[in-house]
């Protein structure tokens, strides 16, 4: 075939049927589908070049070059261009490889070389038959498939079958009447290889190999000469009347067009009903009995016209009285099709119309008609179009759903589903609302997003209340399909129904909240659904009031503990006292409910407490324990200078210190350790310090301590200006001592480390720096006083300190913040 077949809009599959099948005459069958939308077809696939080589029967005229299948083939393939009818197998396109552009010499002239003159070798050797012949049609497989299948179909009963076959008949009929009555033509070539059946049962009219008009061309000489030629090797004897096993041509050309047809017509019936999947049991019906033997009859001028044979009674049954409806339903008017629509899930419930049927036949005519509704120039604007459409989409959908599968669904419906959501109809859309939970659950993803969802907003803001209101229920079902983007521009919509002066709306709205919550953003949540529902809870609406209650019970796992203690049981407090008795009580149960979330959350964190004790790291707490830890390590062993304190906070941790009540004997050790949390009294509101439960010991050497004590500082803060002017560094030595650090002379002296880095003095502007002067003299003085003071306590025997139970990671060496 080369690359002139690959512009063909179509692939070509495997081979079902090869070219050596009985009735081909060379051609094989291949399965194939659109290119566009995969769509299935048939292909028929004829190599040129073996078929100018092979005798048209088997064993037959080897002798005779022409008596081939190659002009036979020729043909049929230019004839099936031409003939369009509803029971003739449509032809999508054709394509002869040796002339791909189309331009073949003999189809400009009326009549081709090998019909004027079959018998001539000049004529063959004119005729490419390198390249292949390929015709391109819908669907169908071979008649014996068709009936096969019949026979294994379990679904089938005997009378379905039987109906199925006579419906085909049927149509059968109607396709040679169109030869006869219309196109003047006789096929010339009934047999069952003629025939081809469409997934959905209609029976196809094809094998156009000896097809020729009757006393037109040759005048009163009859057929044509490729006939004439052809016909004793193409069509078996059984299906040839005498006149033609004679060659009584001239008998033929005036006789009535039909004669001919007629005799193998009514050796065609017979020879189908032998078939057992005819649902016969291989009988020829007894009311078509007398039908065959008149059709057969040897005069060729007593042979009746085929069309009154669909007059008799096995075409009335209501199997094929449903599909000559379906036939003819383009004429019929609006009110019988509206009527035919809705009886139709009677039909399917019935049996009467089955599923291969639903699924082939009555989806895609369906699909063609509301596309045709939707799509034409006036749209929906008349109310019989209209009405049309809604008894047509209930019966669509429900068909598909019955019988496609998703991914089916998918392919088939999606363009009309397209279609339908943008038509400016309250009615259909309303319908197609009503539809969304199928939806959400045949289509994937992506289509619900697009060809759903972004159509289906417009309802949000329509001015019927109903129709805002369906838009809202459907929209549920959608939720967990959307994408973060459509979920965004969802809540968007429901805060602002939040606001609609529909009482029921608004309720639902919240319903809708609560519903969707889970699916939505930490961020879109944390915006959206406590205000949604603290509104609703001072609606003026009763049933919109509970429905924000419920809606916050419902949703309490979305909010955590704290929240919980500190917006939503305020929020639902003013319900507690609500006008409603039924908000009340409510509002009750829903603080009981969240109350005891908390009781477990307290305890909990209790039980983690006693498990990891810690203390609270406020700045009273963190500057007390830093105090103590410092006068523990300065008693026990000297100590690195540390650094230069630079806020206030340093101070009013040794303030706090120095303040402290600490009761000891000459003979007991001082005792302070902090084992937990439990062990600290609660702390002030105002500075938030810190105070340990006293030991009951012996009274200590000194009852307490305060800055003034030790000479330092003015009358009121404890710090004076006058204690940043002059202060000399001192060292005395590094001793151990009971006495606090900053009350010594050695290395740990405290007031010494002032000295040592430059101190930040505050301002009022808080911009420039304070420079430590040399010398102070009045406060070393007073230093030095208060160290002799100690010194001779040193002599007295030195009770030893237990250091400080605390946690290292928690209290450090006391300056950890400084």
């Amino acid at each position: 075939m080369g690359n002139s077949a690959s512009a063909l809009p179509y692939t070509i599959g495997d081979e079902v049927h090869p070219a050596t099948r009985k009735g081909s005459y060379g051609f094989s069958i291949h399965s194939g589908e659109r290119k566009s939308d995969k769509k299935p077809v048939t292909v028929f696939k004829g190599e040129k070049s073996v078929m100018a080589k092979t005798a048209l029967i088997r064993g037959g005229n080897t002798l005779d070059p022409t008596l081939t299948q190659i002009f036979p083939g020729l043909h049929h393939f230019k004839k099936s261009k031409t003939m369009i009818h509803p029971h003739i197998l449509k032809c999508y396109a054709t394509l002869d490889t040796d002339y791909p552009d189309g331009n073949d010499p003999s189809s400009s002239t009326t009549q081709s070389i090998s019909e004027a003159n079959p018998a001539s070798l000049s004529t063959l050797q004119q005729t490419a038959t390198t390249g292949d012949l390929i015709i391109v049609t819908e669907p169908v497989m071979v008649l014996e498939d068709y009936l096969d299948m019949l026979e294994r179909d379990s679904e089938m009963t005997d009378t379905r079958r039987a109906d199925a076959v006579a419906w085909g008949i049927y149509t059968l009929i109607q396709a040679v009447n169109f030869l006869h009555s219309t196109a003047k033509l006789a096929h010339g070539n009934l047999i069952p290889e003629s025939i081809f059946v469409t997934p959905g049962g209609d029976w196809k009219l094809s094998a156009f190999h000896l097809l020729t008009p009757i006393g037109i061309r040759d005048g009163a000489t009859g057929p044509s000469q490729h006939f004439r030629h052809f016909e004793r090797d193409i069509t078996p004897k059984d299906y040839r009347g005498p006149e033609r096993i004679e060659g009584r041509f001239d008998a033929i050309s005036t006789s009535p067009v039909h004669a001919m047809d007629a005799f193998a017509f009514g050796v065609l019936l017979p020879e189908i009903y032998r078939h057992y999947g005819c649902g016969t049991s291989s009988q020829l019906p007894q009311k078509l009995e007398k039908a065959c033997m008149r059709l057969r009859t040897p005069s060729i001028t007593s042979r009746p016209r085929i069309l009154p044979l669909s007059k008799c009674p096995i075409f009335s049954s209501p199997h094929v009285t449903a599909q000559k409806f379906l036939d003819e339903i383009a004429t019929q008017p609006i009110e019988a099709k509206i009527s035919f629509w809705k009886s139709l899930p009677d039909l399917f419930a019935k049996r009467v119309l089955s599923t291969r049927i639903a699924k082939y036949k009555i989806l895609p005519l369906l699909q063609q008609t509301i596309t045709n509704l939707t799509t034409m120039d006036n749209g929906l604007t008349q109310e019989i179009s209209k009405r049309e459409c809604l008894a047509l989409m209930p019966t669509l959908f429900n068909t598909a759903k019955s019988h496609l599968s998703k991914e089916e669904f998918q392919n088939q419906l999606s363009p009309v589903i397209e279609l339908l959501f943008k038509v400016n109809d309250r009615g259909v859309r309303g319908a197609m609302l009503g539809k969304i939970g199928l939806f959400s659950e045949y289509l994937d993803a992506s289509t619900l997003n697009r060809v759903v969802f972004e159509p289906m907003c417009s309802g949000f803001t329509d001015t019927s209340a109903p129709l805002r209101e369906l838009t809202l229920k459907s929209a549920i079902a959608l939720v967990s399909h959307l994408t973060q983007p459509n979920l965004e521009k969802l809540t968007r919509y429901l805060v602002r129904m939040q606001n609609d002066q529909e009482d029921s709306i608004r309720t639902n709205t919240v319903i809708f909240i609560g519903k969707v919550a889970p699916n939505l953003s930490s961020i879109a949540r944390s915006k959206l659904i406590l205000p949604a529902f603290m509104k609703a809870m001072t609606d003026s609406f009763v049933p919109c009031r509970l429905a924000g209650l419920k809606a916050i019970c419902a949703c309490r796992s979305l909010f955590d503990e704290k929240k919980l203690a500190a917006e939503v049981i305020p929020a639902i407090s003013p319900s507690l006292a609500d006008g409603s008795s039924e908000v009340r009580d409510a509002a009750m149960r829903a603080v009981d409910d969240l109350l005891v979330v908390l009781r477990e959350y307290g305890e909990k964190m209790r039980l983690e407490e006693q498990r990891n004790p810690t203390i609270p790291t406020t700045t009273s707490s963190t500057s007390l324990t830093s105090s103590m830890n410092a006068a523990v390590a300065s008693s026990s062993k000297p100590s690195a200078p540390p650094p230069a304190p630079s806020s206030s906070s340093y101070f009013s941790g040794f303030s706090s210190w120095t303040s402290s009540k600490v009761k000891s004997s000459s003979n007991v050790p001082v005792v302070a350790t902090v084992k937990s949390t439990s062990s600290l009294s609660s702390q002030g509101s105002g500075s938030g310090a810190m105070k340990l439960k006293p030991l009951e010991k012996a009274t200590p050497a000194f009852a307490s301590l305060s800055l003034r004590d030790a000479g330092v500082g003015g009358e009121s803060t404890g710090w004076s200006d006058d204690d940043f002017d002059d202060i000399e560094p001192k060292s005395n030595g590094n001793k151990s001592s009971l006495i606090p650090a900053f009350a010594t002379d050695g290395d740990d002296d405290f007031m010494s480390q002032f000295d040592r880095k430059t101190a930040i003095r505050p301002r009022a502007g808080g911009a420039s720096k304070l420079q430590t002067p040399a010398k102070v003299i009045a406060g070393a003085r007073r230093r030095e006083d208060l160290s002799n003071k100690f010194k001779k306590a040193e002599k007295i025997e030195k009770v030893g300190v237990k250091k400080l139970d605390l946690e290292d990671d928690m209290i450090g060496d006391g300056w950890d913040e400084f």
